[in-house]
């Protein structure tokens, strides 16, 4: 009875042991496909606008165009109750008939002009004493409801992450946070969108291999309005107090990302300008 009871815990051991070592990597998939569904979803959401060049709107009515939305804004079809408050088509019993959110021409027009307007604001006066949690706009007012303004990839590093607006601890646990207070990613002279992101969280990915790019690499940034292109040209090895590298840097065109290095003690910062 003995021998069977310590058997049995040996195995409970190695099980134990095995599910400890693979946890990770199973974990890591998981949530990199998660995030594949995000962007699968974003990609979906911003290639049918509702309402894009006149295509998809209608008079307002309700009547629909055979398009999925006759309504040119989201504040339109919710007070219709067209969509539900994530964003989703429904029909007159409330049951979900789009596979994926809505968004409209209209509402993306407003916020690519108040997102401009942000970016003019910046280069004004740009403040490193801020927090940069803060969200920079918030996307409901848009009728977008993910929190996704976009996303970044790295096909040299396997990168392919959403951006939430807001260096908060959720974003940067579940994508790329853009910090407030510095450029959106829109583009253009006189621009430098910072993009922050954990490392090490246990089962999680999102700038793990951050480190990895080389110069010459190619980062995009896709959003409703673009897909941006930007070729690494720096690597730096910062403390986390140095904010030098997220201000604006007159007349060029910068995206800038960091994470935490040496256990946090450090910064990892990859400086990319438009190619």
């Amino acid at each position: 009875m003995k021998s069977k009871v310590l058997l049995a815990t040996a195995l409970l051991l190695i099980l134990i042991s095995a599910s400890l070592f693979t946890y990770p990597e199973v974990s890591k998939q998981v949530v990199q496909g998660q995030n594949d569904i995000a962007i699968s979803r974003f990609d979906k959401t911003a290639g049918n606008v509702q309402g894009d060049n006149g295509d998809n709107a209608g008079d307002g009515d309700g009547s629909d165009d055979g398009n999925g939305s006759s309504y040119s804004t989201y504040e339109e079809a919710a007070a219709d109750g067209a969509v539900n408050d994530e964003g989703y088509l429904i029909n007159d019993y409330g049951e979900v008939i789009s596979d994926y959110p809505v968004v409209f021409q209209k509402d993306l027009d407003r916020l690519y002009r108040d997102s401009a307007a942000y970016n003019a604001a910046l280069n004004e006066r740009q403040d490193m004493d801020v927090d940069f949690s803060v969200s920079a706009l918030d996307l409901t007012n848009y009728g977008v409801f993910d929190g996704i303004y976009g996303y970044i990839s790295a096909p040299s590093i396997g990168l392919n992450i959403p951006i939430f607006l807001g260096a908060g601890e959720y974003n940067m646990a579940c994508g790329g946070a853009h910090l407030y207070h510095t450029s959106l990613p829109l583009g253009g002279e006189s621009t430098n969108t910072v993009i922050a992101g954990h490392t090490g969280y246990f089962g999680m990915i999102v700038f793990d291999y951050l480190p990895l790019l080389s110069e010459g690499d190619i980062v995009s940034v896709t959003t409703y309005f673009d897909t941006l292109d930007y070729r690494v040209t720096a690597k730096k090895e910062i403390t986390a107090t140095e904010t030098n590298d997220l201000y604006i840097s007159k007349g060029k065109d910068l995206l800038t990302l960091i994470t935490c290095a040496r256990m946090g003690k450090t910064r990892c910062e990859v400086i990319c300008e438009r190619a």
